[in-house]
């Protein structure tokens, strides 16, 4: 069985990933896992990731957001990924996504749920987390220069960039890689998806994905 990750440049790539996602978490059989980063305007962001699972007969979606203060019932989220069939990690804030579901006990769960086949998408902030490398740009931490910390780990060798075109994330991108030393990146546009298989990058759905050696 293959281990596949599904990185999204932005909300656009919503309807392109969708059948390649559903059928591999198990079509309209699939438990979907919807992880966010925030309790404010939740339904509206979950409608929009979950409406091309609904269009393809998906009907068993478990969001998963932490509560107004920030906090995350850690036990009821790891029993919701433990019968996840499919986990979707939404956009945001980067650090909030990297706190709440790339360290401890939760990105435990979501590490152990890929190795045994369970199928990962991650959107933005979701798809920065599910790397090795992982940076969190000054406009997100208030501080002078980019972090760079450990993702999920779920695919190790490249970075990526999101919104990618649209922002003009290439001068981001060749500074983290100068930084680590990291020779391949993957540059992801909006309405594009980068699918990985057990931690390769195989193929480019929708329009475009730009790679980058240094």
């Amino acid at each position: 069985m293959h281990r596949r990750l599904f990185l999204l440049g932005g909300s656009p790539a919503f309807a392109v990933y969708a059948d390649k996602f559903v059928q591999d978490a198990g079509g309209t059989e699939a438990r979907r896992a919807a992880l966010v980063g925030s309790a404010e305007g939740w339904q509206k962001f979950i409608d929009l990731i979950t409406l091309p699972w609904k269009e393809r007969g998906v009907t068993q979606i478990y969001p998963i957001m932490p509560d107004v203060d920030g906090s995350l019932d850690i036990n009821g989220t790891l029993s919701v990924l433990q019968n996840a069939t499919g986990i979707f990690i939404g956009g945001g804030y980067t650090p909030v996504y990297h706190r709440l579901y790339a360290s401890g006990a939760v990105g435990e769960m979501i590490q152990q749920c890929y190795a045994a086949g369970v199928p990962v998408a991650g959107v933005s902030a979701g798809a920065l987390i599910s790397m090795e490398i992982c940076q969190l740009v000054p406009d997100e931490t208030g501080r002078e220069n980019q972090e760079i910390v450990k993702g999920l780990c779920l695919a190790q060798g490249y970075l990526v960039g999101v919104h990618f075109t649209e922002w003009n994330t290439m001068p981001e991108v060749e500074e983290v890689m100068r930084t680590t030393g990291s020779h391949k990146a993957l540059g992801i546009d909006e309405p594009a998806c980068a699918v990985f298989e057990d931690g390769v990058f195989v193929r480019a759905l929708g329009q475009s994905v730009h790679e980058i050696q240094m």
